[in-house]
């Protein structure tokens, strides 16, 4: 196996891994907020990062590079995958069912194609746009299936953070993707993870920590050590690296996993329910965004000998 094998699968390998831990985090953090109310959880978490972040630029003394010419790069991509990104995801979390969120948050692939074939970065081909279709009717039954139908209530805005928060996660990786070529993937998580966390600060100090006003639980404490640190700072780095090495739209599809791994710890561990048309939904996104990629060489009906890009 060649040097460029080894680097593919490298990328594969770190993007398996970013996507099992954010998968955990997910579940984890449904649980940490039966106790937490969600901005102080949220808030207090970006404190402690953004502290690590600034002693991770100190240490490799890359300040300089971070608000250099760089910077309003740098602050984009914090916008979009850490202030927007975070906001949306835990708020929708709070909002709907942790199975809910796995599945919506995997239209990430759907959004980059989207706003790859927009911004005129590189085509979208039709097979792409079956599948774009396909993942659409998948989600629309998947939120019809929830526990009361479709409703304007908390589910219902719940599962449209979720949404917003595949969007702001797209936006991420194809803003950030620019910064991993320069820098080192350290630096770029540092970076747009210290200006993403600037407007959620506020947040430590808005509400109570306990939902209840009974003291956190030392597992509800764990919980949020482990998110304050394990996600980000593992999660993130393993992803930046492999958008870096294999790009966007080779590595968003991985986030398909996503629902796979998330239902079952939803349905073993969480004991939320997976009934029939919810998983026809699911099977239905899945599909859908696995026909948006183009891994699926017989679809296109290139030659076996041709590379197919991803």
């Amino acid at each position: 196996m060649g040097g460029r094998a080894w680097a593919g699968l490298r990328a594969d390998v770190l993007a398996f891994c970013a996507v099992a831990n954010f998968t955990l985090s997910y579940a984890l953090t449904k649980l940490a907020l039966d106790e937490w109310h969600p901005l102080a959880f949220m808030g207090t978490r970006f404190v402690v990062m953004a502290a690590i972040a600034l002693g991770v630029l100190g240490v490799q003394r890359r300040f300089r590079v971070v608000f250099g010419a760089d910077l309003p790069r740098f602050a984009l991509a914090g916008l979009f995958g850490f202030t927007l990104y975070q906001l949306a995801f835990v708020l929708g979390l709070d909002r709907t069912s942790a199975f809910s969120s796995t599945l919506l948050l995997t239209t990430i692939p759907l959004c980059s194609l989207l706003f790859l074939r927009i911004g005129g970065i590189e085509p979208v081909e039709p097979a792409q746009w079956g599948g774009v279709g396909v993942a659409a009717v998948g989600i629309a039954v998947f939120i019809w299936a929830e526990e009361g139908g479709p409703r304007l209530a908390e589910a219902r805005l719940g599962d449209l953070l979720s949404l917003g928060a595949a969007a702001s996660f797209a936006l991420y990786g194809i803003v950030g993707k620019p910064l991993g070529g320069r820098h080192a993937a350290s630096t770029v998580l540092a970076g747009t993870l210290l200006l993403g966390s600037l407007p959620l600060l506020p947040l430590a100090l808005v509400a109570s920590p306990s939902r209840s006003g009974s003291p956190i639980s030392p597992a509800g404490w764990a919980i949020w050590a482990y998110s304050a640190v394990v996600p980000v700072y593992l999660g993130y780095t393993w992803w930046n690296a492999a958008i870096a090495a294999r790009g966007v739209a080779a590595i968003a599809p991985y986030t398909l996993l996503v629902p796979i791994l998330g239902g079952l710890l939803a349905v073993g561990w969480l004991g939320e329910r997976l009934t029939g048309p919810k998983l026809v939904g699911a099977v239905l996104t899945l599909l859908g965004l696995a026909l948006g990629r183009r891994w699926l060489r017989w679809l296109r009906r290139a030659p076996a000998g041709d590379a197919v890009s991803g």
